[in-house]
């Protein structure tokens, strides 16, 4: 194991600011409850591990029932080093690295980038060989390529335990059903027939007020990215044939936004569709003026019962993709997860512990929180108590409160989501499964120091340029057809092909080659 400290110095020019304390240490605190299940047992005497973990921006407790339970059960608990006044993840990140005194688990939102990073220079252990031996469930987990191949990095080790999903649907299409019975319309099952439906939704009134005042399609996310969709382009990476390319140069990107231009001047594109922001949602369905949109399943669907007294008869569904893909899903890990030390002395307890919430028993404690509590088995499931479908807060502001649902890895279950989706969202889910109309996305990849520093140098001028370019296109100032070659030609100057080389070889890498 490399003993370089060179993380320290990085994160020293990130940051200078008090450090923080924290190491392992034995805890023999009486109080602990012992009426634990032996299969879980970690320890046969209780430990305390140090832990940074900061969720929400607010600092983890490890008073919350779920860690209590987690502790009655395996004899490891965690005890937090992370500040109590913090603001700013990457800040208190970033003090910490600096200390120098790294607690036993790091808990971090981007663990794939810095605990991969500063695990390669010394801070983090690499975990692989403790994962075979010590961590069944994460192991079995890891022999999916597409998992061990996401958390290696670029050195060949595994330096985190991501949050993983079980589930890949999350996102797909919406319209206005009664908008369509009002007009006669049929569903649209291809991009024309959407393209003429969203016309019709502009034309011919179909909120019924006697004002022009439709917004055919919208979206709350301030661009055009899920529109690009219907002609299969992107504005990141993507590869054809093990060939990366960044998707901007491609011929599709020029025909999206050739037609996202042509809709935009026809009036069926929201005219603040860069501006408006996370509310445009809950403002044009809200106003009687939404058409449609591409958001999450769970959410969108909800505003059917939201709505139904302010705006009557509205009816918000779900519908096939109209070029038959799926884009937007849930990747199998997540950049978020957890590392240990490498000055722990405690590596195998903390890699069992990580392992504790991927077993049958610790995966119901973070996906369901306490049973006779939140949930009671029914016909072997575990199933919400009412207070958590239907209290005053939502169930993951229920479940968090109790320390479930958190960003320590596990694999989230989506049968937790499925028991508060209504039957309009998952009729969705169930249309976008049946019919198997989700893409596997290009794959986030790990990158060595030297490769991201390139990243870093090159692609912040290079997003600039594509944002500015793509709204002059939308906004008529510039002709799509006949600037696209320059277009590319510019994004090359900036660099974009030596950027491509390097996400090249780090897929590459990810695919074991």
């Amino acid at each position: 194991m490399k003993k370089s400290l060179k993380y320290t110095a990085l994160a020293l020019a990130a940051l200078m600011c008090a450090g923080l304390a924290g190491c392992g240490k034995d805890n023999a605190d009486s109080s602990v409850n012992t009426d634990y299940d032996s299969e879980y047992l970690i320890s046969d005497e209780p430990i305390e591990l140090t832990c940074f973990f900061i969720r929400n921006d607010s600092k983890y407790s490890e008073d919350l029932d779920m860690w209590k339970k987690a502790a009655e059960m395996t004899n490891v608990s965690l005890k937090t080093v992370s500040s109590k006044n913090v603001s700013d993840k990457q800040q208190a990140f970033n003090t910490m690295l600096a200390s120098g005194n790294i607690p036993d688990i790091v808990v971090y939102d981007d663990a794939k980038t810095y605990l991969s990073q500063y695990g390669q220079e010394g801070a983090f252990e690499p975990i692989d060989e403790l994962i075979k031996e010590y961590a069944p469930h994460i192991q079995k987990e890891f022999d999916r390529p597409e998992i061990k191949n996401y958390v290696t990095a670029s050195d060949g080790h595994i330096y985190y335990v991501p949050s993983m999903n079980q589930a890949k649907i999350a996102a797909g299409w919406f319209i206005r059903q009664d908008w369509l019975d009002k007009l006669g319309l049929p569903m649209p099952t291809t991009v024309d027939e959407y393209h003429d439906t969203l016309l019709a939704f502009r034309n011919n009134d179909p909120n019924g007020n006697g004002i022009q005042d439709e917004v055919p399609y919208f979206s709350r996310f301030n661009g055009m990215g899920y529109l690009l969709y219907l002609w299969d382009a992107t504005e990141t990476f993507t590869q054809k044939d093990g060939v990366v390319y960044y998707g901007p140069t491609g011929d599709e990107f020029k025909t999206g936004y050739a037609n996202i231009t042509k809709w935009y001047n026809e009036g069926l594109i929201d005219k603040e569709i860069y501006t408006r922001g996370g509310k445009s949602r809950d403002k044009l369905l809200g106003e009687n003026v939404g058409g449609s949109t591409h958001d999450w399943f769970g959410s969108t669907a909800q505003f059917n019962d939201m709505l139904k007294d302010s705006v009557p008869g509205i009816n918000f569904v779900a519908f096939a993709p109209p070029n038959g893909k799926e884009y937007v899903i849930r990747e199998q890990a997540l950049v978020q997860g957890a590392g240990i030390s490498a000055n722990s002395k405690y590596k195998v307890e903390a890699v069992k512990f990580m392992d504790f919430f991927f077993s049958d028993a610790g995966s119901k404690l973070m996906n369901f929180g306490l049973e006779g509590v939140h949930y009671d088995m029914v016909d072997g499931k575990p199933v919400f108590r009412d207070f958590v479908i239907h209290g005053d807060k939502t169930a993951i502001d229920i479940l968090q409160e109790a320390g479930s649902c958190s960003q320590f890895p596990y694999m989230q279950d989506f049968w937790y989501e499925e028991q508060w989706l209504n039957d309009t969202a998952k009729a969705g889910v169930e249309l976008y499964l049946d019919n198997n109309y989700l893409v596997d996305p290009f794959p986030t990849l790990s990158f060595t120091q030297e490769e991201q520093d390139l990243i870093n140098e090159k692609m912040p001028d290079i997003q600039t340029y594509l944002s500015e370019t793509t709204q002059e296109w939308v906004f008529g100032n510039k002709d799509v057809e006949s600037e696209f070659a320059g277009f590319v030609e510019q994004l090359k100057k900036l660099g974009i092909d030596e950027v491509t080389e390097v996400y090249q070889a780090a897929y590459d890498r990810y695919l074991g080659k």
